[in-house]
């Protein structure tokens, strides 16, 4: 297809082709003559890409280039591909404010004399561990990803800041995302069609969840708040430590 043919295709115009192909994230069209280059269907699909994301996250040139060269890389697997899409849609839900990921994950900051010893059952496992709990208690198949790792820097900070995040807790949403993740999830196809459906699938699921999980509460408050017979108070898994008194 012509030039012109594949920003129709797209619904864009050859002035923004142009510009991504300037930008080195669309590869320029096959010279049929001096004047005349022909696009194939692997254009189209990464213009697509490009748009999708663009658009429907907000994505930087620059996010989507980091995005692209993985894709581009032959030596980078599928899984590669779609954690570059996960990290992608990270930030984008987070403003452009992706987490940065160190080498290894934090731990919770040793307890006080008077906090639990180490090695008892009442100090919570290392986060690692944890993750490593959960994955083995639901079955998943395990490899070093990104996606290990961000779970065990996002439990350790929720531990450093005090939360009691009990391994219940961790089973409970570790058995509501894995319902949730299968969602719409199509890994066949080429490598810009598997990375947009992630990349737009993680983005757009994400801000459901949470929504949905406000909804939850605020519906849960209200039957509570309307029932007779208010109901006993139940331990929480996500319970904070009550502050101590100034002396």
């Amino acid at each position: 297809m012509r030039l012109s043919e594949l920003a129709a295709a797209a619904g864009t115009t050859t002035a923004s082709v142009k510009f991504y192909i300037r930008s080195g994230l669309l590869a320029p069209g096959v010279k049929r003559n001096q004047t005349t280059a022909v696009y194939g269907e692997h254009h189209r699909e990464r213009l697509a890409l490009i748009l999708g994301v663009r658009e429907r996250i907000g994505s930087s040139l620059a996010e989507i280039g980091a995005l692209t060269s993985v894709i581009d890389d032959p030596e980078a697997g599928l899984l590669a591909v779609m954690e570059a899409a996960q990290t992608l849609a990270v930030g984008g839900w987070a403003g452009g404010a992706a987490e940065p990921a160190p080498e290894s994950a934090p731990e919770p900051a040793p307890e006080s004399a008077a906090g639990p010893v180490a090695g008892t059952a009442s100090e919570p496992a290392p986060a690692s561990a944890s993750v490593s709990a959960v994955i083995e208690a639901r079955g998943w198949p395990d490899a070093d990803s990104e996606a290990r790792r961000a779970a065990e820097r996002g439990l350790a900070r929720v531990r450093s800041g005090g939360a009691s995040w009990s391994e219940e807790a961790l089973g409970t949403i570790a058995e509501a995302v894995e319902r949730i993740g299968t969602l719409g999830l199509d890994l066949s196809g080429s490598r810009e069609r598997v990375a947009l459906d992630v990349a737009v699938g993680t983005y757009e699921l994400s801000r459901v969840v949470v929504d949905m999980l406000r909804l939850a509460q605020t519906s849960e408050s209200i039957r509570r708040q309307l029932s007779t017979t208010p109901p006993a108070p139940t331990s929480s898994p996500f319970e904070h430590p009550a502050p101590s008194s100034p002396e």
